[in-house]
């Protein structure tokens, strides 16, 4: 067992407000000289002031007696007791009192071998440089042939600079030898020869072993050793109980398999813990006698001493049981994507009893990963296919590990398209026909993505569908209630396999519980599968009709569209409320298509001159059986700019961006905001909310409000046609419900009313009086003015 800088406690050192000369002449040295004693070896045998006993301190000097002062060394012995033994540890410490001292203080305690040299044990010194000078501690275990034999120690300056030691005539050093029995009652289990032993007894359906032990001195390694069948799993729990005060180490471990020379798994607890929880579980591979290292923790290039600690005891416990998890019983199990459980639902019709899947599992050693895959039979039309994890009650024979639960679940397919495997990762990353991709509401997705397309590890590319990772920092999703999803399934000729995985992100967590992934395929709603024609997606064309009412149109037919919203988890408002965990999502979940959309364009109106017109829109999403609402809608809109260079030319020159450079978008927010028309002076107090919501028995709606002025510009009736493409947006439900969008034009400007009932109204357009031309003639008359909806905010 090496040794430690401090574990045995110290008697309490009063520190002198004092400073020391050192390394020159003392100027009270002839008035006040000091008594050189025990300056060699043979002194420190024979002369009884050279003897260290246990308990009394020493106060020496370390200067010569003379002229030459520098270079002082003192000897003293240590006679050890009979009953000495490789428990008995051996404490040296010596300090100086004073608050300064050009001495570095080195300490060497010597063994004398039996061709009569003498062979360090241990040495410790104090490089203090300009600070104040420390205390040289040092706990030494002894062994069992050190019995009634006489150790030395000797003190001297370890100087900077080797041919210039410094000495001190003014404050003395104190040196403490005390002697105790090392409370590991394992010692020596210091190496692998000599490990100790942690014998397993039948505990239920488990094997158990327990001991304790004590990282007492400096660099001590404790070894265990226990015996693994193939195919068990083996629980490992290290503990540092809490005793209110940081250990002078870190606590860490290295499991070991049978020959002792590789790795199973190792790890340590974080920096200045008190205390500290270790554990593991592995799946046994190979048979024989494993091994459990445990020791203080220090870095690949840390050279500092890993401390030890006579207060601090540690406890492990060995678990040794059954794999649960059928699928992993035999062989590699469902370890890897090779060897995934399958089920086939190739004889099934999308939307009945049929078509689910349901696998039970659980994460029950490090690293466990399940891999899970379903087969669909060919599909003329789209459909969609529906997952969810939900942890079950059941298992859970050891604590969960004590590492961060990082729990992920994600849905691929295999990529094959073109001639070969390097072909097949160029299509994963940039067809989109054959992996979709969906970054818009999680842009840090793409190294995710494009690093499943490129793997060497994995049988062919594979494509992301889904991912969901577990959140714990977050009330919301608690419980995996994340762990859901509803992912579209194109129209495909032949049979499709859908690939999904349930892991810890990190390999480094299992709790050992059941959970059940439950997968179904279903029908694509009615109203989607209209909107295809040879295969396509199209919009449905509708002309905007006109209306008197407002601000919402009317509730009928001629104003009216409907839908349903099947997959995808959903807009967001912004990329804060992705890291914030809003909807159905956690901060870095992602799926390849984030929204059904259904679109429509509708054909706008012919109208004289100023052509501005009101635009009235409503929304309105039936709720759940519970009365909540699934989801909210975002409407993006694309219009057609008319006064554009290539307008007339058939040719749709879109208009997309508003004032921040976004695209134009409307969605329910609930504060007072900017319009497109409130002027830069504005004061906060004047901004009213661009929204109203109305709470029916049945559903939820969201009107346009009059201070909104909702409009279409000049430019925008020239182009024709508005498109406007419906989305869901903070979604918290997969439930599929009906909506219905309402919308329609109006004369323009509107008004809208201020705080104190005051009528305003939006952007009056104006004419501006016409050119004069050469002849004398004047152009036609324009329009200045009126709606700038671009100018959205």
């Amino acid at each position: 067992m090496p040794t430690p800088v401090r574990l045995l406690p110290l008697a309490l050192l009063a520190l002198v407000a004092c400073s020391s000369g050192g390394g020159g002449e003392d100027p009270d040295a002839g008035t006040n000289p000091v008594e050189d004693l025990c300056n060699s070896r043979e002194e420190a045998l024979s002369q009884p002031e050279c003897e260290l006993k246990p308990g009394e301190a020493l106060d020496r000097f370390l200067v010569q007696a003379g002229e030459t002062k520098a270079g002082d060394q003192d000897w003293y012995r240590i006679v050890l007791p009979a009953d000495t033994s490789a428990r008995t540890l051996l404490n040296v410490n010596g300090a100086y009192l004073a608050s300064s001292t050009a001495v570095n203080l080195s300490i060497t305690v010597l063994e004398t071998l039996p061709n009569g040299s003498d062979s360090a044990l241990v040495k410790k010194e104090d490089k203090h440089g300009q600070g104040a000078p420390r205390p040289v501690d040092m706990v030494l275990p002894l062994r069992n042939d050190l019995k009634s034999k006489t150790l030395l120690v000797l003190v001297q300056d370890s100087p900077d600079v080797p041919t210039r030691p410094n000495y001190d005539a003014k404050s003395p050093y104190r040196l403490k030898v005390e002697i105790a029995t090392n409370p590991d009652t394992h010692e020596p289990n210091d190496t692998q020869a000599t490990p100790t032993p942690i014998a397993l007894a039948a505990e239920g359906a488990q094997q158990v072993g327990t001991t304790t032990g004590y990282l007492a001195t400096d660099n001590d390694v404790d070894h265990y050793t226990f015996d693994l069948a193939v195919g068990k799993v083996a629980y490992v729990r290290i503990v540092a109980p809490n005793q209110e005060f940081v250990p002078n180490w870190r606590l860490s471990y290295e499991l070991r398999r049978p020959g002792f020379a590789e790795k199973e798994d190792e790890g340590q607890v974080p920096p200045q813990v008190r205390g500290g929880v270790l554990a593991t579980a592995r799946k046994v591979k190979l048979a024989g006698t494993w091994m459990l290292v445990v020791k203080g923790y220090r870095g690949l290039n840390d050279k500092d001493t890993a401390q030890g600690d006579l207060r601090q005891r540690y406890e492990v416990e060995v678990r040794v049981m059954d794999e649960e998890d059928v699928q992993d019983r035999t062989g590699a199990g469902n370890d890897t994507v090779q060897g995934a459980t399958a089920r086939s639902l190739e004889s099934a019709t999308p939307g009945t009893p049929q078509a689910t899947a349901s696998f039970t599992g659980r994460l029950g050693y490090v690293p466990d990963r399940d891999w899970y895959s379903v087969r669909l039979p060919a599909s003329t039309v789209p459909t969609v296919l529906s997952y969810r994890v939900v942890p079950l009650g059941t298992g859970g024979r050891f604590p969960p590990l004590p590492d961060t639960a990082d729990r992920l679940v994600q849905v691929f397919t295999l990529v094959s398209k073109g001639a070969n495997v390097s072909e097949w990762r160029t299509a994963c990353l940039s067809d989109v026909t054959a992996c979709p991709k969906g970054y818009g509401e999680n842009p840090d997705a793409r190294q995710l993505v494009e690093g499943y397309c490129t793997r060497g590890d994995l049988p062919a590319p594979m494509c992301t569908h889904s991912y969901r990772e577990e959140v714990t920092a977050n009330s919301r999703f608690t419980n995996l209630s994340n762990f859901r999803g509803v992912i579209p399934v194109p129209a495909h000729a032949s049979a499709v396999t859908y690939y999904l995985v349930v892991q810890d992100d990190g390999t480094n967590w299992a709790d050992d519980r059941d959970y059940r992934l439950d997968v179904a395929w279903d029908v694509e709603d009615a109203d989607e599968l209209s909107r295809y024609t040879g295969g396509v997606e199209g919009p449905v064309a509708r002309t905007l009709a006109s209306t008197t009412a407002f601000p919402a149109p009317p509730d009928t037919a001629e104003f009216s569209v409907t839908g349903q919203l099947s997959h995808g988890y959903g807009r967001l408002r912004s990329g804060d409320d992705r890291l914030n965990g809003l909807g159905v999502r956690g901060p870095a979940d992602y799926d390849a298509v984030p929204s059904d959309v259904d679109s429509y364009q509708f054909q706008l109106p012919t109208v004289a001159a100023p052509e501005d017109r009101a635009w009235l829109v409503q929304w309105e999403v039936q709720k759940l059986a519970d009365g909540g609402t699934p989801h909210g809608l975002a409407l993006d809109l694309t219009f057609c700019d008319g006064d554009a260079a290539d307008a007339g030319t058939g040719t749709c020159s879109p208009v997309t961006t508003g004032s921040r450079n976004g695209a134009l978008t409307l969605g329910y927010r609930s504060d007072a905001l900017r319009a497109w028309h409130t002027p830069s002076g504005a004061t906060l107090s004047s901004l009213q909310p661009q929204y109203t919501l109305e709470e029916r028995p049945g559903s939820t709606v969201v009107t346009l409000a009059p201070y909104a002025c909702g409009c279409l510009e000049r430019r925008f009736i020239h182009g024709g046609t508005m498109r406007v493409d419906v989305s869901a947006s903070e979604r918290l439900d997969y439930e599929r419900v009906n909506y219905t969008l309402r919308t329609g034009y109006g004369t323009y400007p509107q008004s809208y009313t201020v705080d104190g009932g005051a009528s305003v109204s939006c952007p009056v357009p104006a004419q501006d009086g016409g050119t004069t031309l050469p002849d004398g003639g004047v152009t036609p008359l324009g329009w200045g003015g009126g709606c700038v909806f671009t100018r959205q905010p």
